[in-house]
């Protein structure tokens, strides 16, 4: 074996060689292969270097100065070829869409040089290892129980290498505390990202003995669970149909597949629901949940749904005694003060008006109309603003407080002839067609007035130019008279 790594044509070809890489890692356009093959370079790079000293003064050399020249440029020769088998092998394992971690390099690197220089050193230079490992073997001992750790976390990163239950990338969840997102895989430990962008170092068999859940796979969709506890007063159908109406209004949670509602459990204060909905990215789950619990509450106290708390006496609710002293009947009038559609009212028939208003709570960007739909109900602005959507990329008008929509709807049943969408948290009172017949029951010429009033108001919102606009809002006074006299069983 001396003779021919000794031989003119082996250092020839190194020569070559060492030209071929240099080449190659220009060329190449894949940084772990152009690292490797730097790696093999200067490792041949050393063995011509190492061979042309001992070519030109090896015999000037001592015995013993001369065999050391010898092991170092055979084991640089040597390192180099293993160093560059195994970049080739793991540059063709990337081609078949492979990732191979640093880990794994290191580890075969490692292993081949080890027995390269076990090999060398013994054919070469006659050395018994036998007996240095049958002297060592106390203190093999000794130092594996001092390293049995670090032995124990080595060995399960190369099983996460092999098994590759997860990746650089991936995010997962360690036991009941760590979340977060892989960052390196290391030879001792592995380092997850949080949210709070900090980087946590956790040994590699607390992997092995912890559950781990991989949420990433691909773009695949992924779910996630919320509980809500509810009174027990409202039936578990209408709770899960509206808890239905409300994640389809949340951008994140997706349609397929579909949200999952079950009534889980019977708790202390009430009826615990399940819902289990699905996001494309795992990273969204807490602003979905987010979103889903702040819709639903505002989604649960309008239609009288109690969110139940733990309480250690007796406690007796009146719903309308809660709303009356939320919003007394003062206020209520002062803002019916304000509505140009009430003027035509006596203080009698607005204070019965604030009697019947029924306060209800939107949340920022919660639809509260839908154009098309069929309407019996009319809103007047208490607080927060409501818009229109966008009618050729112009806002038309974002009414505020006094303001009020759906009055046609209600009074000519007529279809919403707009989509209206809070735009911040609002508070609305609600009116319905029954508060409309008894008005117009007890005073007859309450229809008359409204319907000029609400001639007015249509005018305005379409904004006719005509010259003889005094007709224009004639005519549909007389149209709107009609069609009061129809719905609500007026006579002329």
């Amino acid at each position: 074996m001396l003779p021919l790594l000794q031989s003119h044509g082996l250092f020839a070809a190194c020569a070559g060689l060492l030209l071929a890489l240099i080449g190659l890692q220009a060329l190449s356009g894949d940084p772990q292969l152009k690292r490797d093959l730097r790696g093999s370079a200067s490792l041949l790079a050393g063995y011509l270097v190492l061979r042309t000293v001992d070519l030109l003064r090896g015999a000037q050399l001592s015995p013993g100065l001369h065999r050391v020249l010898e092991l170092s440029w055979m084991l640089a020769l040597t390192f180099g070829f293993i160093r560059l088998g195994v970049s080739l092998v793991l540059k063709v394992a990337r081609l078949r869409s492979r990732p191979t971690p640093k880990i794994l390099r290191d580890v075969l690197d490692g292993t081949l040089y080890l027995i390269a220089t076990l090999v060398i050193v013994q054919r070469e230079f006659r050395i018994d290892f036998s007996s240095l490992l049958a002297g060592s073997a106390i203190v093999s001992v000794v130092i594996g129980l001092a390293l049995q750790e670090t032995l124990g976390n080595l060995f399960a990163g190369l099983a996460i290498q092999l098994e590759r239950p997860f990746q650089v990338g991936d995010v997962v969840s360690v036991g009941n505390d760590i979340f977060g997102r892989i960052v390196q895989i290391g030879w001792r430990a592995t380092r997850v990202e949080n949210k709070r962008r900090e980087v946590i170092s956790i040994p590699n068999t607390t992997f092995s003995k912890q559950g781990v859940k991989n949420y990433s796979r691909g773009n695949e969709p992924v779910g996630f669970d919320t509980y809500v506890e509810l009174t027990y007063d409202t039936p578990p159908n209408r709770v899960k149909a509206v808890i239905r109406e409300t994640l389809a209004e949340v951008p994140l949670v997706l349609a397929e597949p579909t949200a999952r509602i079950r009534t889980w459990a019977y708790e202390t204060s009430g009826i615990k629901y399940r819902i289990r909905c699905y996001v494309a990215d795992v990273v969204r789950t807490n602003w979905a949940r987010d979103e889903i619990l702040t819709r639903l509450w505002y989604r649960l106290r309008r239609e009288g749904i109690e969110v139940p708390f733990q309480q250690r006496v007796v406690h007796l609710r009146f719903p309308e005694q809660d709303r009356q002293t939320e919003f007394p009947v003062s206020e209520r009038i002062a803002l019916l003060d304000e509505v140009d559609l009430f003027r035509v009212l006596g203080p009698g028939e607005r204070e019965r008006v604030a009697h019947e208003m029924v306060p209800r709570r939107f949340g920022h960007g919660e639809r509260i109309i839908e154009q098309g739909a069929p309407g019996q109900t009319f809103y007047v602005v208490a607080s927060g603003t409501v818009s229109f959507p966008p009618a050729g990329g112009v806002e038309v008008t974002r009414p505020g407080r006094g303001q009020y929509f759906g009055e046609m709807s209600l009074l000519t049943g007529e279809p919403r002839a707009a989509t209206v969408v809070a735009t911040e948290d609002a508070v609305l009172f609600e009116l319905d067609r029954p508060t409309f017949a008894q008005l117009f029951d007890e005073q007859p010429a309450l229809a008359g007035l409204l319907s000029e009033a609400l001639a007015r108001r249509r005018g305005q919102l379409r904004a006719v130019a005509e010259a003889n606009g005094n007709v224009v809002e004639v005519r549909e006074a007389n149209w709107i008279l009609g069609r009061l006299r129809s719905i609500f069983g007026l006579r002329a």
